[in-house]
């Protein structure tokens, strides 16, 4: 079990197709991790009442991610040990994580030049993991939560 805490920050910009039929595109198809964080996603979207889509061509939503940890930061402390003598010594290491999600209007994003987002998602956090298998699930929960409303560098504390 874990302490996960940090911001999340969601935009609704337009409704999406309706019905919304769903494709998770991961940014890299071939890997594991991806695949398994977009099943998280598919099934959060399946609860908000999506449908996932046949096949990418029938798709009308295209959903993608992207996640990135950064280099640790290592805080080292020490305080004197009165009972025993001496001094104690401990460290621990931060990374820096974020987590995003976009909606994206097939029909739309073909016709224009760019992408024509929807929604989209956004998760800041630091902690000890920088594991993105064992953070994503905290953090398309946390996305998925606020994805009804628009919130700006929400606080979030999850026990997981």
């Amino acid at each position: 079990p874990g302490i996960y805490s940090g911001t999340v920050s969601t935009a609704t910009y337009a409704d999406p197709p309706s019905p919304a039929l769903f494709v998770v595109l991961p940014p890299d198809p071939l890997s594991l991790t991806d695949r398994n964080i977009a099943a998280l996603i598919e099934a959060k979207l399946l609860q908000l009442g999506y449908v996932k889509a046949e096949s990418e061509g029938s798709a009308n939503v295209a959903v993608m991610f992207n996640y990135g940890i950064g280099s640790g930061a290592t805080t080292i402390s020490s305080s004197p040990d009165y009972v025993m003598g001496g001094t104690n010594v401990s460290s621990s290491t931060s990374y820096p994580r974020q987590f995003r999600v976009w909606i994206l209007d097939v029909e739309k994003t073909m016709a224009q030049e760019g992408p024509f987002i929807t929604w989209q998602g956004e998760v800041f956090s630091s902690g000890s993991s920088a594991n993105i298998s064992n953070v994503a699930p905290v953090f398309v929960d946390v996305l998925m939560d606020n994805a009804s409303q628009d919130v700006t560098n929400k606080s979030f504390y999850k026990v997981r």
